[in-house]
């Protein structure tokens, strides 16, 4: 069981964390998150359960969990962002949640644009769902979700090759309420530095990527694209040279 007062004992933020929705069970966290948000749930909320029935991944993909073992929640965020900021809050995402699994001892990379991988397999994701009006980002849901207590082999057999889990990695399990703490903790300071020093979020995220100035194979449109991953723009797009030409995409899925 997730508990959420051990949870709020461990933040250090402002805004962040002060409610948590706290479910046995759930279709998805996310759209608990958006239903919370029409009915007025305010900003830094966030949406926890100990098992997720439908998670989502990006696109068409899922995102699968062990009941009781695994970590998946949401988090609300309800303030006017610039829309070109998008970009650079998921990635301020996926520093703060590698940040949180760095204090556990785990060394990941990221896998643009939402993978957290150690050892080459995948051991976490992030969902960033936005809502757009007046040209701002009004409303932001991020979905999180984490291998935390299980084993491989209690996951679908499907995917077990290609991901695995801190208690594989580690030996040792983990207190999954510090991970949400550590996560929402390190995120609120990310956040901050969107205005003054968003430059510090790109080389930050760069100096994880574990395809940074490689050749990489990638879908785009139902194709197979071939190309070198050059870095990020300022807007957190990918730069990827293919045929000696530097092209940006704001989402492409990584072979």
């Amino acid at each position: 069981m997730i508990f959420t007062q051990l949870i709020q004992t461990n933040l250090r933020t402002k805004e962040l964390g002060k409610n948590i929705e706290y479910y046995n069970r759930l279709d998805s966290t996310n759209t608990e998150a958006w239903e919370l948000v029409e009915e007025g749930n305010n900003h830094g909320t966030i949406v926890i359960t100990e098992n997720q029935l439908k998670g989502r991944g990006q696109k068409t993909k899922t995102w699968g969990m062990v009941p009781g073992k695994s970590l998946v929640f949401s988090l609300i965020l309800a303030k006017n962002y610039p829309i070109d900021r998008s970009g650079l809050i998921c990635l301020s995402v996926s520093l703060a949640l590698i940040e949180s699994l760095n204090k556990r001892g785990l060394d990941a990379k990221l896998k643009w644009p939402n993978d957290l991988l150690v050892n080459e397999k995948k051991i976490g994701g992030i969902l960033c769902e936005t809502k757009i009006e007046n040209s701002k980002i009004k409303t932001m849901v991020i979905g999180v979700g984490v291998n935390v207590n299980e084993s491989i082999a209690e996951h679908d057999k499907s995917i077990q090759k290609n991901l695995t889990t801190m208690l594989e990695v580690s030996k040792h399990p983990h207190q999954r309420e510090l991970i949400v703490a550590e996560f929402i903790n390190s995120f609120e300071l990310w956040l901050n530095t969107l205005s003054a020093e968003p430059n510090q979020i790109i080389e930050a995220w760069l100096e994880k990527c574990m395809h940074l100035n490689e050749r990489i194979l990638f879908l785009q449109n139902e194709k197979i694209l071939e190309g070198v991953f050059c870095g990020l723009d300022d807007n957190g797009f990918a730069k990827i040279e293919i045929d000696n030409k530097v092209k940006y995409f704001n989402s492409i899925d990584l072979i």
